[in-house]
């Protein structure tokens, strides 16, 4: 049996950009298995309120997982600019690590 994502949670395709507009951010820690050892963790993510997905509305979570994509978007929350402007993120899977190109739009 497969194990889908909830249904509010946005899933970003491999390598396919996509546009974003977010209305609120927050840090949350949530446990999760660790892929490698198999044992549960906390684990910190900066979860994303998003209003609009590539120009449609459409109310739905996206969370972040990635240490560099919260350090990278951290300024643009704090500043308020991330909630003004549209946000392109694409996801580059690399193993069990992943990049996101970042960039507001």
């Amino acid at each position: 049996m497969a194990i889908q994502p909830h249904p509010s949670f946005l899933v970003l395709e491999p390598n396919v950009p996509v546009r974003v507009k977010a209305k609120a951010a927050r840090m949350e820690t949530r446990e999760i298995t660790d892929p490698k050892t198999r044992q549960v963790k906390p684990l910190d993510m900066l979860v994303l309120d998003i209003t609009e997905v590539n120009g449609v509305p459409e109310p739905t979570v996206l969370s972040f997982t990635s240490f560099k994509a919260q350090q990278a978007l951290a300024p643009l929350v704090n500043s308020g600019e991330l909630f003004r402007k549209v946000l392109e993120i694409t996801r580059r899977p690399r193993g069990y690590a992943t990049e996101y190109e970042l960039r507001l739009l």
